[in-house]
Order: structure tokens, then sequence, then C-alpha cells
């Protein structure tokens, strides 16, 4: 019962009293602001555990999008200035659209297949997360469309699920095209003045993941996909991790241990 507790909610109107009453110790509301977040932290951590910042430990983000993502402008489906506010900042919402990029084919799958199978629930749920990806990189028609479609799920709406849902779908994954040139040469010029990775190390780094991957320890696998980027790999295996890597981003686990199994 002492364990605070705080709502996170879109609707912020309601105020402070109104999820205290509730049994909240307060609330955040979205999008999330990091500093608001480690604001109410910090009000249930004793001083003698925290290691607060100093001025010197900052990291300045950068001040404009960089020459060569001017093309993001072009993207008539993103506003940019909403991204980058909805985002925390430039570098986060690079950070942003290249995971939204990176996840459009497991969640339009998972999305799909509820509609499919008429799992209302996954389906309201998965799109409820699509909105937010779509509103944090500043896709706002979109995120308005996906928004639509949650209440109808929230309704059990199938009329207008079943109207729009195909509109969603096509929306969504038309962003590969768009998005495509993030990926764009990504590594390709780094590899020259990498070292080839040692075959026993190699083997070393495969034998970590079969171990850690059923664990589904996050961090672990992270970790062990980030040093073998130090190295230059076997295109097969260079193309395995690159897969490995997107497949962490949605927590597909299973999906891992089958593509290392094979």
């Amino acid at each position: 019962p002492d364990i605070p507790v705080y709502a996170l909610t879109a609707n912020a109107t309601a105020g402070e009293e109104f999820y205290k009453s509730k049994g909240f110790t307060g609330y955040l509301s979205k999008p999330i602001d990091s500093a608001a977040l480690e604001k109410a932290i910090m009000k249930h951590l004793p001083e003698q555990i925290m290691f607060k910042p100093e001025q010197t430990d900052m990291v300045a983000d950068i001040d404009s999008i960089p020459p060569e993502l001017n093309w993001i402008y072009d993207v008539k489906e993103i506003n940019v200035d909403e991204g980058i506010k909805n985002s925390g900042g430039i570098s986060q919402f690079i950070f942003s659209l290249k995971m939204f990029l990176d996840t459009i084919d497991g969640n339009a799958k998972v999305i799909s297949d509820a509609y499919e199978a008429e799992d209302i629930r996954l389906y309201t749920i998965k799109v409820h997360a699509l909105k937010s990806s779509l509103r944090i990189i500043g896709a706002q028609e979109m995120s308005k469309l996906a928004e639509s479609l949650e209440e109808a799920g929230n309704k059990n709406n199938k009329e207008f699920i079943d109207m729009y849902t195909d509109d969603l779908l096509k929306g969504y994954l038309e962003f590969k095209d768009k998005l495509s040139a993030l990926n764009d040469n990504e590594g390709a010029d780094d590899d020259a003045d990498k070292k080839e990775i040692p075959e026993d190390e190699l083997k070393d780094a495969y034998e970590a993941l079969k171990e850690t991957i059923p664990q589904m320890d996050f961090d672990a696998v992270e970790m062990i996909l980030n040093q073998l980027k130090e190295y230059k790999l076997p295109k097969e295996d260079k193309d395995k991790m690159s897969e490995l890597a997107k497949m962490l981003k949605v927590f597909d686990w299973e999906g891992m241990e089958e593509l290392l199994n094979k």
C-alpha cells in the first residue's frame, strides 16, 4: 500500500486530485516529459542512493536535422517540428524514426492477424500503441485515424473497423518506402575501418546469444549485438545480427530463437 503509483494518461485535464481520489500518488501526462518523470521518481528515492549529474555531465542535443536527413521534411505525412517536440529533441526524433521503421513489419502483422482473427481486444491494444508511435514521429493524420479505430475497438464498432483498417495498414506500410533512406548505407562506410572478427569470438557470441535469448535477457542480448558492431562480420552473420536487432526492438523472442537455430 505504500508503493508510489502514478497514472500515465492523455487525460491531463482531469487534474491531480481526480487521480489521487482513485488511489494514485499522482499522474504524468502524455507525451512523456523526461524531466517531469525524473522529478516524480526523485520524490520517492532517498538522497543517498541517487546520483545527481552535474552541468558538465550534460550532453547537448544537435540543433538541426543533419543535412543528409533533410529529405524527411519532404515526407508530407510527417510534421517534423511536431515530431521533434513529441520525441524530446532532434536526436531522439531521429532515433524514434528508425525505431518506427524497423518495427513496421512486425507490428503491421500483429494488427492484421488480430483483425483477421476478430480479436478486437488485441487489435485495440495494438492500434492504441500505433497511435502513440505515429504521434511521436509527427504523423498526425495517421495518428488520428489510429485513434478513431482504437475508439471503435473500445466500443466494439466492427463496422467502422472493417471500413478503415485497410486504410490504416496501407498507410502504415507505405512508411517503409517513405523512410527507407534512413537505412541507406547504414554501417557500410564503417566496415572498412573495422577488423574482422576472430572465428572463436564469433562462435562465443552465438553461444552467448543462444543462452541469453531464451532467458529474455534484453540488456545482455543488446550488449552482445553492440559488441559485434565493433567488428567486420561475414555478410551472412551481419545480416543475421541486423535481423536479431530488429526483432529485439519488438521483443520477438520466439522469432530470435528460430533465427539462431536455422
